[in-house]
């Protein structure tokens, strides 16, 4: 590892002593393109942060010390990467620029596409944003905290080449709406520069890491189903045919009818080559049943699957090299319908979580549950996500490792729930559950940011075209979600 101090945007450390920082590094990468590079700013410690990033040293990922930067983003990026928890390791793209983990085969293939001409804490950012899309992993570690903010003509800039040109006239709106204040000349000088862009060889980087000893894959199953007895044999049968076998498989059957039979009499008329533990419930609802089925699991992985899903007959083996390559404790696989194509091969931090096409390890099923406040309706997995993510991991996504999600026409909810607000007469809007979820696991401005958007994006939906009316419904379904959220 190759240490750069900096004070000024000037290197203070014997190598390259009182160079341009982001220069040096470029240097450093070329002199040593196997190396790590650590740059820290003048007067931090570096000890403890050397101690944590051991384990997370290699050429596609970016580690940083924790930051609460870029908080004004919330307004025009949905993501939850935003809303940062700093009591573990947390997958976001917001840099600290105190304490910087890179390594130098990713500088070498970025440094000529991105202008140098910026701050340091601009430019680690403007990196960490446009290559976590392509593959690279970034993380801030729980040590000093910085809160070094944008000005406001950098946040336009940056808006203004990391998004699309429409979101710097929405983070306005939220400016002039929200804080009362008018920063015109940020926006205007923002629409001058050009957006950015990079391309990098991900899969390249990935493969450069060696792989350390194998682990075999021991792993149960959990399958919640309703209506569906057919469809779900035919899982069973792909999961009987792989060659990694799951220790049990654990389905939970949901019937709402207290005299109702169950469908699934082959699970005993016919021979498994793995243990099946089969749960009859009266209750409905995925986010019970997968709770249910978790709790009944022993090994240390957990397959999560749908229904009606296929799986290729070395899917196991696929996955049992994945985990050892990634050393990642919860992997979501692509989840395709008919026609559907995935051409991505790097694999890269996920948004969001896939409660039906997911692996995940023990460790992180004992911090986390499906949270039954949003049964019956949406957002479970995108929440799971984030319990994931807060308790210090990551949801990995495998577009290699596919699976076949046949949508099928039967099950699901045998009629539509009655949720108490439907004889309301102004019906909440977003749906309770969403607000819920929002409220829940982002900031405050992501909030904000997202009630400005679903305002234009109802309008006409409420029933007219007059602003002023539209502005009054609107409201109204707003606190309408809210009252009902706060009940869930």
């Amino acid at each position: 590892m190759i240490h750069l101090e900096y004070h000024n945007e000037k290197v203070t450390s014997s190598s390259y002593f009182d160079e341009p920082l982001i220069l040096a590094i470029q240097k450093t990468a070329r002199n040593h393109p196997e190396e790590t590079i650590l740059i820290s700013k003048k007067g931090i410690e570096t000890s403890f942060f050397k101690k944590q990033i051991k384990e997370y040293i290699n050429p596609y990922t970016i580690i940083s010390s924790s930051s609460k930067s870029f908080e004004a983003i919330g307004y025009v990026e949905d993501s939850p990467f935003i809303n940062i928890c700093n009591n573990n390791k947390y997958p976001t793209w917001i840099k600290s620029d105190e304490l910087v983990c890179i390594h130098s085969a990713l500088v070498n293939q970025l440094s000529e596409q991105l202008s140098g001409n910026t701050s340091f804490f601009y430019w680690i950012n403007s990196v960490a944003k446009l290559s976590s899309p392509l593959g690279i992993l970034n993380y801030q570690l729980p040590s000093t905290q910085s809160r070094n903010e944008l000005s406001n003509v950098l946040l336009y800039r940056f808006v203004k080449q990391h998004y699309k040109r429409r979101w710097t006239f929405l983070l306005l709106l939220c400016h002039v709406w929200y804080e009362k204040r008018f920063p015109l000349y940020a926006f205007a000088k923002a629409q001058f520069y050009k957006k950015r862009s990079l391309k990098l060889d991900v899969e390249e980087l990935q493969q450069l890491e060696i792989i350390a000893a194998q682990q075999d894959l021991n792993y149960d199953v959990v399958i919640p189903t309703m209506g569906r007895a057919s469809f779900l044999k035919d899982v069973l049968k792909d999961i009987a045919a792989q060659s990694v076998l799951p220790e049990k498989v654990i389905i939970v059957e949901q019937n709402e009818y207290i005299n109702s039979n169950t469908e699934l009499d082959y699970l005993e008329k016919e021979k498994w080559p793995f243990q099946i533990i089969h749960k009859f419930i009266h209750q409905t609802g995925a986010c019970n049943a997968r709770n249910l089925a978790i709790a009944a699991t022993t090994a240390p992985w957990v397959l999560l699957f749908d229904d009606d899903v296929r799986i290729q007959q070395g899917f196991s083996i696929q996955v049992e090299e994945f985990i050892n390559r990634s050393k990642a404790k919860c992997v979501t696989f692509a989840c395709l319908q008919k026609g559907e194509t995935e051409r991505m091969q790097a694999f890269k931090q996920w948004e969001s979580f896939g409660s039906g096409c997911s692996i995940i390890h023990r460790e992180v099923l004992e911090k986390c549950s499906f949270d039954r406040a949003l049964e019956h309706g949406y957002g479970e997995d995108v929440d799971y996500g984030m319990q994931i993510r807060r308790a210090g991991y990551d949801v990995i996504y495998a577009p290699q490792i596919q699976i076949l999600h046949l949508k099928a026409p039967m099950g699901g909810f045998r009629k539509p729930h009655a949720f108490p607000w439907k004889e309301d007469e102004v019906q909440p809007k977003p749906s309770p559950q969403i607000m819920y979820h929002r409220k829940k696991n982002y900031t405050h401005k992501q909030l904000l940011g997202y009630k400005m958007v679903q305002f234009f994006k109802t309008y006409g939906a409420l029933g007219t075209q007059l602003p002023w009316i539209h502005y009054r419904k609107f409201k109204k379904a707003w606190s309408q979600s809210e009252k009902w959220a706060s009940r869930l």
